[in-house]
């Protein structure tokens, strides 16, 4: 099932960066989210509607919009590596939010992941980027809201959950788009904006959300998200295959400090399911 999201998420990059090129991101977001939510409805024939799921679509709905509005800034490579800084957001906040004491590991992974953001974002402080990079980096910290609340939804239906958030999150980036009507609102049709559009609202949009969601159902969020660590560097990597752009030396080594803080935060929970599966 990894396997299956780590695709997807992939070429999600791509797709809506080229996306962001033709329409504004409120309106590409909106269709994105109302074809992914009438696909999920058409399966779960249901919704749920109370405050848990008003709060999780909001944190949803922001981190996106932050997340399209920085791809009009930033290369697809640079956007996911940017996104994936949210584990290590997800460890502040959930100390904040539902208490949880970081362990060593955790702070000193805290201490290296963010020294090499701040290696990575050398080279993205100059011109336009950095907008991009701030923008990113805000939809990585909702990222990991939303993440962490959806554990308290674990018990949810996830298809009806997911069926819901996306409608919600249709209506909340409609009522954005009228807002940039009078100022940032464009919309260029082409076919490659279709492409965009299929994609990001099927494969890359409600199989990519069930995908994510069940995957927190299953596995521990600290094993889940420090998984998701393959997908920017197979976005870099495809970036280079399929554009000719190489990433700068201190990209390089940022992304590489990044991954190795995110895998020391995480190292304590992979000695405890060690542990666990020895004792079993």
């Amino acid at each position: 099932m990894f396997t299956l999201y780590a695709t997807a998420s992939v070429f999600l990059y791509f797709f809506a960066k080229m996306g962001v090129s033709y329409t504004n991101p409120p309106t590409l977001m909106m269709i994105r989210y109302l074809i992914a939510g009438l696909i999920l409805v058409s399966i779960s024939r249901k919704f749920i509607i109370d405050r848990n799921v008003l709060i999780l679509s909001l944190f949803t709905t922001t981190s996106t919009l932050f997340w399209g509005y920085g791809l009009i800034y930033v290369s697809p490579a640079v956007s996911s590596v940017l996104s994936y800084t949210m584990p290590l957001f997800s460890i502040i906040l959930a100390t904040i939010i539902i208490k949880e004491v970081p362990n060593k590991y955790e702070i000193l992974g805290l201490i290296i992941g963010f020294s090499g953001l701040g290696i990575y974002g050398i080279p993205l402080l100059k011109g336009i980027t950095k907008i991009g990079m701030m923008l990113t980096i805000i939809n990585a910290i909702f990222w990991a809201l939303f993440s962490i609340y959806y554990r308290k939804l674990s018990k949810y239906d996830v298809i009806s959950l997911n069926a819901t958030q996306f409608i919600m999150g249709a209506i909340f980036m409609g009522i954005v788009d009228i807002f940039t009507l009078k100022d940032g609102f464009y919309f260029n049709p082409s076919l490659k904006l279709l492409e965009s559009i299929v994609y990001i609202s099927t494969i890359g949009g409600a199989f990519q959300f069930l995908t994510w969601n069940y995957l927190l159902k299953l596995e521990r969020v600290s094993k889940v998200t420090m998984l998701a660590y393959v997908i920017p560097i197979a976005t870099t990597i495809t970036q280079v295959l399929l554009y000719k752009i190489v990433p700068k030396s201190l990209e390089i080594i940022g992304l590489i400090i990044m991954i190795i803080g995110v895998i020391i935060s995480r190292s304590n929970i992979i000695n405890i399911n060690k542990n666990h599966n020895k004792m079993s």
